[in-house]
């Protein structure tokens, strides 16, 4: 029996535990603070149980389990490693699967190293709906490999790149910087375009120019990204700065991405807006709302 146990329960992590759901000689537990939280916990433990998903009411709970997801919010990475770390049985394996820099999962596996357990850091190369437990994710570490080859034998789907926490992360975050990239300039040239009047001649000469993608199911997607998880998207992108700054570069475009993703989310909240309202919903609403 192979037990994993998640650290945070939002959408990537039941996206996977809905995908693993079954499999024989497996059991899936998770650990969020929000169980205990009387506004989200009834929603978060019938989304558990949905899973075949145990809650844990306490963190020490994790230490039945033999592989540790941590899937929390960039910011509490750190702090996430040092309160599970106490509680890792021998043999245990932690993986690190946050959306930060080499330097932050560096600060994470030094916590890990103070417990009993294994650190291995990985990166999730794709959203992970509709993939779930498909999901691409590249793992590094002493371990990765072995971890890799377990995991896969449970029908996911990782590649170890590397022995050294930060081989993963560093191909994230600077992968990041032209996927978020993109987001930008889309945000940048669509709004400027709407108040132009040309937002579909802009659309139609970009089609022209690269034809291999359907851009405006491009921008429907990256503009409902922004609209719901921009938020998120500015500390990945914060993330990425700091990776590239410690290569010795300046992040000029990953820092004016931050910027744009960022004005763009706060602009949209609490204008009446969903996330399939799509580019000509959002368009306009950042025409009206964005710059001077």
């Amino acid at each position: 029996m192979t037990t994993i146990a998640f650290i945070g329960f939002g959408e990537a992590a039941q996206s996977i535990a809905g995908g693993l759901n079954g499999r024989a000689g497996l059991q899936l537990t998770a650990f969020d603070l929000r169980f205990c939280d009387p506004a989200a916990a009834d929603t978060l433990s019938r989304a558990a149980t949905e899973r075949g998903v145990t809650p844990l009411e306490d963190i020490s709970g994790i230490g039945s389990a033999d592989v540790v997801m941590s899937l929390v919010v960039g910011a509490a990475t750190r702090n996430a490693a040092a309160s599970a770390a106490p509680h890792l049985s021998d043999g245990a394996v932690y993986i690190d699967l946050n959306s930060v820099g080499p330097e932050t999962k560096a600060l994470a596996a030094k916590e890990i190293a103070l417990g009993r357990g294994s650190f291995v850091e990985g990166a999730v190369m794709a959203r992970v709906l509709p993939y779930a437990e498909k999901v691409p994710i590249l793992v590094a570490g002493e371990r990765a490999a072995e971890i890799a080859e377990r995991l896969n034998g449970l029908g996911m789907n990782f590649e170890a790149v590397g022995d050294k926490p930060g081989q993963a992360s560093a191909l994230k975050m600077i992968r990041s910087v032209m996927i978020k990239g993109i987001e930008a300039l889309l945000i940048e040239a669509l709004t400027s375009a709407e108040r132009a009047g040309v937002t579909e001649r802009i659309l139609d000469s970009v089609q022209e120019t690269f034809p291999g993608l359907n851009w405006r199911e491009v921008a429907d997607y990256y503009l409902s990204r922004t609209f719901e998880h921009g938020a998120r998207r500015v500390t990945e992108m914060t993330e990425a700065a700091e990776t590239i700054e410690s290569l010795g570069l300046e992040p000029h475009m990953s820092r004016a991405a931050c910027r744009t993703i960022g004005a763009a989310h706060a602009a949209m909240k609490d204008k009446g807006l969903s996330v399939e309202d799509g580019y000509r919903g959002f368009v306009p609403v950042l025409s009206r709302s964005l710059g001077k």
